[in-house]
């Protein structure tokens, strides 16, 4: 692919859980906060930074809904194959009926659709502020939008395009824990 490039994978000093950049600090913040509400996620692993190049392709996708961009995504996880069907279930964090009846399709789903990776479909998510105008205060007062519509159980993955404060991945995994899930980790494509 000609453009593998200009993912660039993440450089300097970061937080070895959830791999944000740290500037004048030992511990993340991140972290520090999320974990007084939330039981951390088993690992977190981020597959390149949100540079302006992620970001335009993300807003593609997402908000141009450039579904053709799905394959794209889906090469950039091919190396990463073998770890996702190690686990008992792969969920692609699911959209709100709002915002698929917005773009026509599960941003998630349609990526992993292209790779020979079962996708479990047990979460539902009801609509929600969108993230990125609220500040991690505002975020945390929202109503987790996750429900588990189907058990799960064992290992699971989380995949994700954009870990940013991590409130989507741990609400997500705050309700399969109530479920008895024991191990859930996190992969995404890009971290601010």
């Amino acid at each position: 692919m000609e453009c593998e490039a200009a993912f660039e994978q993440l450089q300097g000093q970061r937080c070895p859980h959830c791999h944000r950049l740290l500037v004048d600090e030992k511990t993340c913040s991140d972290c520090r906060f999320m974990h007084q509400y939330f039981k951390p996620l088993d690992r977190i692993q981020i597959l390149y930074d949100y540079n302006d190049f992620m970001k335009e392709v993300i807003h593609a996708y997402k908000g141009r809904g450039d579904i053709k961009l799905a394959r794209v995504f889906a090469y950039l996880l091919r190396g990463h194959l073998s770890y996702m069907k190690s686990f008992d279930a792969v969920i692609a964090l699911p959209t709100s009926d709002e915002k698929l009846k917005q773009r026509g399709f599960s941003q998630m789903e349609e990526i992993l659709s292209h790779l020979p990776v079962p996708c479990s479909r047990c979460l539902t998510m009801s609509s929600r502020l969108k993230q990125s105008e609220l500040t991690k205060k505002e975020r945390l007062k929202q109503v987790n939008p996750f429900a588990v519509s189907r058990p799960v159980d064992g290992r699971i993955l989380l995949i994700d395009d954009i870990y940013t404060t991590g409130l989507t991945v741990h609400h997500a995994a705050e309700v399969l824990r109530a479920q008895g899930v024991h191990t859930v980790e996190v992969l995404t494509f890009a971290r601010p």
